[in-house]
């Protein structure tokens, strides 16, 4: 062969690897489906110290090797709830544009609180367990919205355990929302996304796919290493829900039942398995769809819950937590391995979050020497508020109160208890003298870092406070309540072992991993970021409007070729 047509023939292979491998071939292009992951209580410093026990060949350390993580991937509101999470992960903007401020909040005219998905909604006759449930009182478009606008030929399916979570990273214009019910083990959904039960969700609910554990031992999947450093058996766990009274592993898998039932399902939603799972449904889902099959994009959302309710009940410290997430680690290899037998290697990205952090156990952290303690402290802030106001304006009205509701870190007058009481003020003057008040008597409360009239807040600004700048991302018109509280760190209201909802840097930093063509392999990005910053940097990469109220930029290192 003369030197010509070898280096021709060479070119020509060259050429063919390059057009065979899509990371190299074209950076820009778009992938065939968009993966949003929710690992749900996955906080930086729950994965940080993990992080020297995950597997070397499980799903993070692939997800590392392959993508670029986020060194600050962190929210701007303060309200780190499953909800709100998931809806900005979904929409890509804050809670006080998308509105979802809680999991659930005061609803001033019905002077009840309202569940965030909660929505009149026919079930249909084959999963009646899914009525009344839906996204009606998002307020953001998400992702999938977009997505559905450019083409309506496009799919997204979302699937999780929670019901918040796959209704709300999704909302109402996806194909499909389903998730758990633990009363029967079966996964759902109901008329607000499909007319009839798709029948791949009949046949996966009729395997009775949770049922597989019944009977099984939950151990400690990892080496003696890897809980090396926690205590198990803490007084302050709660038991497994077994009817063993036993806070330690292994334990058996069966919910006190002789038979799977209702307890068992809740056993395995505070275990591993859950999360098993739904990574289970979320395959099955991959295959009844076609997703990624074609050159129209699809958009799957998986959330994983598991880990945020092992977090609850035993603490994030705890070993049955660091368990869930070694065994997390392991589902995540198997789903991207799904991925790429149904979809393609190459030809998906994805970004992966958490809804929200967690905060340390405060008895494990005061053990270390930090302030840190729980009590009811709300109650305690409401009978100190109520006391404040009747010094204030006097007694109110025979059967009344001067307060709704104090909850959910916020404080909700009652209008017309202040209205009796106002004399020749207007009731506006003598809400904000009200407001003002308990935003001064409130961090009186032994638990109580801070506290915001909330008016002041909107009216002044949060200036350089960042607590107060995160409550203030919070905030959404006519779900606020007249005062904001922030609670100290490391104290918790209430008597789980662990819990989040705080503005504190342990509720608010957590992972971020991001996954596709044009983003460099094993790379730390400094620049911050948000949980939303996978809606927005899959906007940009399928040429959609970027969502409103966003403040994520995608950095130039996830521009560019590999």
């Amino acid at each position: 062969m003369n030197p010509l047509a070898a280096l021709s023939a060479a070119a020509l292979l060259a050429a063919l690897a390059v057009a065979q491998d899509p990371d190299v071939a074209d950076a820009a292009a778009a992938p065939r489906l968009c993966v949003l992951v929710s690992v749900d209580q996955l906080a930086q410093w729950v994965f940080d110290a993990a992080r020297p026990h995950l597997a070397a060949d499980g799903g993070f350390a692939r997800l590392l090797a392959e993508g670029a993580e986020f060194a600050d991937c962190r929210y701007a509101h303060a309200c780190t709830e499953t909800g709100p999470g998931h809806t900005t992960i979904g929409t890509g903007v804050a809670a006080r544009v998308h509105g979802i401020v809680r999991n659930q909040w005061w609803v001033r005219e019905k002077a009840a609180k309202t569940y965030c998905v909660d929505e009149p909604m026919a079930a249909l006759p084959d999963l009646p367990e899914g009525k009344n449930r839906g996204a009606g009182l998002q307020r953001a478009p998400t992702l999938a919205a977009a997505m559905e606008a450019r083409d309506p030929r496009s799919v997204t399916v979302s699937v999780a355990w929670k019901d918040r979570s796959a209704i709300l990273m999704a909302g109402a214009k996806a194909d499909l929302a389903v998730w758990c019910e633990s009363s029967t083990g079966r996964f759902v959904t109901n008329t607000a996304w499909t007319a009839t039960a798709p029948a791949w969700l009949l046949e996966f609910n009729a395997k009775k796919p949770l049922d597989q554990w019944f009977g099984t031992s939950w151990e400690c999947s990892g080496p003696a290493s890897a809980y090396a450093l926690l205590v198990d058996n803490r007084p302050y766990e709660l038991a497994h829900g077994n009817g063993s009274q036993q806070r330690t592993l292994p334990q058996p898998l069966t919910g006190g039942l002789p038979q799977p039932g209702p307890a068992y399902y809740t056993q395995i939603y505070a275990s591993p398995f859950g999360n098993t799972a739904v990574r289970l449904c979320a395959e099955a889902a991959i295959r009844a769809f076609a997703l990624g099959k074609d050159d129209i994009v699809d958009l799957l959302c998986v959330g994983f819950a598991a880990t945020d309710v092992m977090g609850h009940v035993f603490g994030a410290d705890s070993v049955e937590a660091r368990d869930g997430l070694l065994r997390l680690d392991r589902d995540l290899a198997l789903l991207l391995a799904s991925l790429d037998r149904e979809v393609g290697v190459g030809r998906y990205e994805l970004f992966l979050t958490a809804d929200h952090g967690v905060a340390p156990t405060p008895e494990w952290v005061r053990a270390q020497g930090v302030d840190a303690g729980r009590r009811v402290i709300q109650t305690f802030v409401g009978a100190a508020c109520e006391k404040a106001l009747a010094n204030e304006f006097g007694a109110p009205p025979a059967g009344r109160k001067f307060l709704a509701h104090v909850g959910e870190w916020s404080v909700f007058f009652d209008d017309a208890t202040l209205d009796a009481v106002r004399g020749a003020r207007s009731l506006a003057e003598v809400r904000t003298a009200a407001a003002r008040a308990l935003a001064a008597i409130a961090p009186k409360v032994p638990g109580i870092a801070a506290a915001y009239a909330t008016e002041d807040l909107l009216a002044k600004g949060p200036g350089d406070d960042p607590i107060a700048q995160s409550l203030v991302e919070a905030l959404y018109d006519g779900r606020a309540g007249e005062v904001q509280l922030v609670v100290k760190p490391h104290w918790l209201d209430g008597a789980t072992p662990a819990t989040h909802g705080t503005p504190h840097p342990y509720d608010r930093a957590v992972v971020g991993i991001a996954v596709g063509r044009g983003v460099p392999r094993k790379t730390v990005v400094a620049q911050p970021i948000t949980p939303g910053f996978g809606a927005v940097w899959f906007a940009e990469r399928l040429g959609l409007p970027r969502p409103v109220g966003a403040v994520d930029v995608v950095p130039p290192e996830l521009r560019g070729g590999r």
